[in-house]
């Protein structure tokens, strides 16, 4: 809620024109002309009418620089993406035609990271075929806990009212069939317990010690892209820490299959790294 006569209302208000803009882009409508009779009309052109828009989302970001906005443009045209001015000045630092070492991408991530929280150190790979998946254990923690669940009578439950708070569903042998029924919710997330995962154990209160104890990672593409999403430990830990896990997540990737690599923190721009 904007404070009457602060910067936020001139944002509002800023926002309301931009939209109102659009809406008369959109519709067609035209602006009627100074001076002129019995209602009559000038229709703008499209190049007026565009400048006229950048006229009024420039003052939006006159109004509030650290904005951060998606506008809609008018039809035909690309949608407009804002960045804030801060984030500009973070991507600047990051020559975008450059692949860097892993070592010298980690040092430049440091200074262009713009979380005022410890962020998670991201690795996002595209591979050239999808169907890739591999379970590692890192050498370090990356500062996540897993939750991990056992099949009950109540998890099952849960799972069934659409209530799925876990990165590790164990199972015995017995309980499998009632799972059965859940595959295409659990399937695609990665979460149906199998005997190849480990996941289906006569045991599975002694596997849940054992595997909270680990820093096991599940390297696997997304379903209906060649894309590997991780998150390799916290920003605040030490080089030395995050580099061995990230070599140790590299070193399991199909040879030959990689196109490109990518290392972010949680709010940052992307570092490509050297393949």
């Amino acid at each position: 809620m904007a404070v009457l006569g602060s910067s936020g209302e001139d944002t509002e208000k800023a926002k309301k024109a931009v939209k109102l803009e659009q809406k008369r882009l959109r519709e067609g409508k035209a602006a009627k002309a100074p001076g002129l009779k019995g209602g009559q009309r000038v229709v703008d052109t499209a190049d007026e009418s565009l400048k006229e828009l950048e006229i009024i989302e420039a003052k939006i970001a006159e109004v509030s620089p650290e904005a951060a906005t998606d506008t809609p443009a008018p039809s035909g045209k690309k949608r407009i993406h804002h960045r804030s001015r801060a984030y500009l000045a973070a991507k600047s630092k990051v020559n975008v035609d450059k692949s860097y070492p892993v070592s010298d991408a980690l040092a430049l991530l440091r200074t262009v990271s713009l979380a005022k929280f410890d962020p998670s150190v991201e690795l996002h790979i595209t591979l050239r075929e999808k169907g890739f998946s591999k379970e590692i254990e890192l050498p370090h923690a990356t500062g996540k806990t897993r939750r991990i669940a056992i099949a009950d009578d109540a998890t099952i439950a849960a799972i069934e009212a659409g209530k799925i708070d876990f990165d590790v569903l164990l199972t015995t042998p017995a309980q499998m069939p009632k799972l059965v029924k859940f595959a295409k919710v659990l399937g695609p997330r990665g979460l149906m317990p199998n005997p190849k995962a480990g996941t289906v154990v006569a045991n599975p209160e002694t596997v849940a010690k054992t595997m909270s104890s680990k820093n096991t990672l599940s390297l696997k593409t997304e379903k209906d892209a060649p894309l590997i999403h991780l998150s390799l430990g916290k920003l605040s830990f030490k080089d030395s820490a995050l580099l061995e896990n990230i070599a140790a997540a590299l070193s399991v990737l199909p040879p030959n299959q990689v196109r490109k690599i990518v290392l972010k923190s949680s709010i940052s721009p992307a570092i490509k790294v050297q393949l």
